[in-house]
């Protein structure tokens, strides 16, 4: 019974030891595959490389006033377009400092924020502008009509490649800047499409 045991515990050891060394598994192919996902995986990271590399930022902040000195805008007999000089950043070179005019560089979603001061005893009103056409518009009394001297507006906008955006100060309306900088015009790129 003994030999009966024991031949059996080397046939199975013997068995055992075969199949260790002549997997079912083919290990080349398995291998092959691996490399191949391998490889899959090295060009997506290629790809969401190169797509970061041409993202488009765009961000641009200005203000009408200058380091010394206070200054009057208006009022004029007709709305006149409001060219804030002293830009705080201007990434991408889409806001042009001499002209006023923000310039779509891509297609995208944009967020623009204007901000108006005036403590004058004349009203003050600026607009938005998209393509010459009017978007929003903030504006506020004299101070002797109320407390306030700021109002403000921003708004987010899907912008064409090539899409003008620009503020305007509202016919018979004036504003004042100062050292303070207290006028803004501020705008960024959201996400392209």
């Amino acid at each position: 019974m003994m030999k009966l045991v024991m031949s059996i515990v080397v046939l199975l050891s013997v068995g055992a030891a075969q199949d260790l060394m002549s997997p079912t598994i083919d290990i080349i192919s398995e291998l092959q595959k691996i490399k191949e996902k391998l490889n899959a995986l090295h060009d997506e990271v290629r790809e969401l490389r190169s797509k970061n590399e041409e993202r488009v930022n765009v961000a641009f902040s200005a203000t009408l006033s200058s380091s010394m000195g206070s200054k009057y805008f208006g009022p004029h007999t007709e709305a006149t377009t409001l060219v804030y000089k002293n830009e705080f950043t201007n990434i991408g070179n889409a806001y042009d400092t001499n002209t006023g005019i923000f310039t779509a560089p891509v297609k995208g979603v944009y967020f623009f924020n204007f901000v108006v001061f005036n403590p004058d005893e004349e009203a003050t009103g600026v607009k938005l502008l998209k393509n010459g056409n009017l978007v929003v518009a903030a504006s506020d009394n004299p101070p002797r009509w109320d407390t306030e001297d700021t109002t403000c507006n921003s708004v987010t906008l899907l912008l064409e490649q090539g899409d003008r955006i620009h503020l305007q100060l509202i016919e018979n309306r004036r504003i004042y800047t100062d050292s303070w900088r207290r006028n803004t015009f501020s705008g960024h790129l959201l996400f392209t499409v």
